[in-house]
């Protein structure tokens, strides 16, 4: 028997064996799982995939697909078997609605009637309501006096909101019925697709947008610290969390029964909350997510990957105000590295997180970097905290030294200084402060979980002066202000040789204007005229190349080794593109090697070497004999 023969006999029992396989497997399709876009859809159906593949049962994941009307159709269809669904929504897909107070079993029970005739069932409900709802930026709302939707509708002529493209389009509770119902017209209106939603989030803090329609669920409501108004109407309907399933896919899969009564309850608001959190603020997968929290609860077998540790995440002070700078480059770093590890840490040492390796990027002030106390012969400078480099210039902070006692009002009068945490960037500007005009004040750092209890450990410290460095809007400076407290200049600083010892605190102004944003027009008694004080550059820091470590012997952190790796060049030149850059960066600070000048090229010599030189005849040579083969006569024997 010939080779080829024999080849064609194996193909053909190949394919033979093929087809008989496939014949065996056709009555055993997959589990279709369907889901919204949505964050919160995406986990709940990846959450019944990990549990159905668990259980054996065979999975296809079609999550992603569109809106309700487009999910019930594909349910219809036979394209999927189930998803995620809520009780309003489904409400609505009937033409219906109920008042938020309606009985949550009579809902289901009505769901259910209407959708038997389809075959089509309701699981019990998952834990959790999403309720739809309108929220803004709290000062936005505190400014205008809006608390209710009814309050709302006298400004909306004014405003402009930002919805997506389902809630517009619904016809029962969507955005025509509820401007009817509150009488609400709005000066501009913005769309997104569903699946871009969380950029509704991006344009209400950048002030794109007065108002964006939420969800309830949402994480960057707590987050971002939104106000969702109140419903004073009862428009929207309870939002229940549960699965619409066909009915034949419990009749395939037996094993499915038990799985939809397993996640009866399951699931909390807090806990969607949290895993939402990891979706759509730290840029995780949720097919991730979801099994890492699997595995935590023992539910199915695995171990968790250990990927914070090189985590874009930000560490930022504990008093970062999430509306203003700590927010937009958290937004940006976000678009820049979509599918990164990407969150907000808050910190009493931000440049600490980074030398510890649990954050990557640190958003600080020049006087961050240095540990005042003494100066290194070799700089001039006070030592540098060893192991960081500013990878990225954000804005500009000012020192904020806040009056604790009334009788104070000048520096040199204060025997006791409180400031944040030893590492935070007030505390390095205090103390380059006190050594530079040679103060006696002793410095008392204080520390708070929160911008509030920070300005009562302020307050409370028994000091004479607070000092803060930290941009305008700061949420410890805007409440001290809004206590009355008032401001100290700094006026003298030009005095012997600060400017050359301390370079990165130069003298500037903090006046009226770079707190109305933040106060809304309110006056208050420490900024109603500009005040002498020091600004320095806010900076993006991050962790230096090992091989650039030097091992110090002052200052916290300066027996530290970093662990984190440095940022790539890449990486360091899409965080400059996506924040613009305005300005160099302080020449003494290190910094990354990407924002070095790129000096031009030199031209290549013609003969840069002999064996150079060589290799090129031979390459020449070698093609003049492929050519004399090619075109050579042949002669006839």
């Amino acid at each position: 028997m010939s080779v080829a023969v024999t080849r064609i006999q194996s193909i053909l029992l190949a394919v033979g064996l093929g087809l008989i396989l496939v014949g065996c497997g056709a009555d055993r399709q997959p589990l279709q799982v369907g889901g919204k876009p949505s964050p919160e859809n995406q986990i709940i159906a990846e959450l019944v995939a990990e549990l159905a593949t668990e259980a054996n049962i065979p999975v296809e994941r079609r999550i992603g697909l569109g809106d309700s009307r487009l999910m019930l159709a594909a349910l219809k269809r036979g394209e999927i078997d189930l998803y995620p669904e809520y009780t309003g929504a489904g409400l609505a897909l009937l033409g219906l609605a109920q008042p938020p107070d309606a009985d949550p079993d009579a809902t289901l029970q009505l769901l259910r009637e209407r959708f038997s005739p389809l075959a089509f069932g309701w699981s019990e409900p998952l834990g959790f309501e999403n309720r739809p709802g309108l929220a803004m930026l709290g000062d936005r709302a505190r400014a205008l006096g809006i608390r209710s939707y009814s309050d709302l509708a006298r400004h909306a002529d004014q405003l402009a909101l930002g919805v997506d493209s389902e809630f517009r389009a619904r016809p029962v509770d969507g955005l025509a019925p509820l401007s009817r119902r509150y009488g609400m017209q709005f000066h501009r209106i913005v769309e997104l697709e569903v699946r871009d939603r969380t950029e509704l989030y991006d344009q209400l803090i950048d002030g794109d947008l007065d108002v964006a329609l939420v969800r309830s669920a949402d994480a960057q409501i707590e987050i971002f610290g939104l106000q969702v108004l109140e419903d004073d109407l009862n428009f929207f309907s309870r939002h229940d969390a549960a699965l619409v399933y066909r009915q034949a896919a419990l009749q395939r899969f037996p094993a499915l029964g038990p799985i939809l009564a397993q996640l009866s309850g399951a699931i909390g608001d807090e806990q969607i909350r949290a895993l939402s959190r990891r979706v759509t603020l730290r840029g995780e997968d949720p097919r991730e997510v979801v099994r890492a929290e699997l595995i935590r609860l023992g539910l199915i077998d695995g171990k968790v990957g250990e990927k914070d540790r090189q985590a874009l995440s930000l560490a930022v002070s504990r008093s970062a105000n999430a509306d203003g700078e700590a927010g937009a480059v958290l937004r940006q770093l976000r678009r820049s590295f979509p599918t990164s590890h990407v969150n907000l840490v808050r910190s009493p040492d931000p440049l600490g997180s980074v030398a510890g390796a649990s954050t990557r990027l640190a958003l600080v002030s020049a006087s961050a970097f240095f540990s005042p106390g003494s100066v290194d012969p070799a700089t001039g400078h006070p030592p540098l905290r060893p192991g960081l480099e500013a990878v990225a210039l954000v804005g500009t902070s000012l020192l904020h030294a806040f009056a604790l006692e009334p009788d104070v009002h000048r520096l040199e009068d204060a025997d006791v200084i409180a400031t944040g945490p030893e590492g935070s960037s007030g505390y390095s500007a205090a103390q380059s402060i006190i050594d530079g005009l040679q103060l006696s004040a002793t410095l008392l750092p204080v520390e708070g979980e929160t911008a509030d209890t920070l300005a009562d450990s302020l307050i409370e410290s028994g000091a004479d002066v607070a000092i803060l460095m930290q941009p305008a809007g700061n949420s410890t400076a805007l409440t001290l202000l809004e206590r009355g407290l008032l401001l100290i200049a700094v006026d003298n600083w030009n005095q012997r040789n600060n400017r050359i010892v301390f370079p990165y605190l130069q003298p500037g102004r903090l006046v009226p204007a770079d707190y109305a944003p933040f106060l809304s027009g309110v006056q208050v008694p420490g900024l109603r005229e500009p005040v002498e004080t020091l600004v320095s550059q806010l900076v993006l820091a991050g962790p230096a190349p090992m091989e650039e470590i030097t091992i110090g012997t002052q200052g916290p952190g300066a027996s530290f080794i970093p662990r984190a790796l440095p940022l790539t060049d890449q990486a360091v030149e899409r965080i400059n593109a996506a924040i613009g850059k305005t300005e160099d960066i302080y020449p003494m600070l290190p910094q990354a090697r990407a924002l070095a000048p790129q000096l031009p090229q030199p031209p290549e010599p013609l003969n840069p070497s002999p064996a150079a030189s060589f290799m090129s005849l031979l390459a020449i040579a070698m093609l003049i004999w492929l050519a004399w083969l090619l075109f050579r006569p042949v002669r006839s024997d």
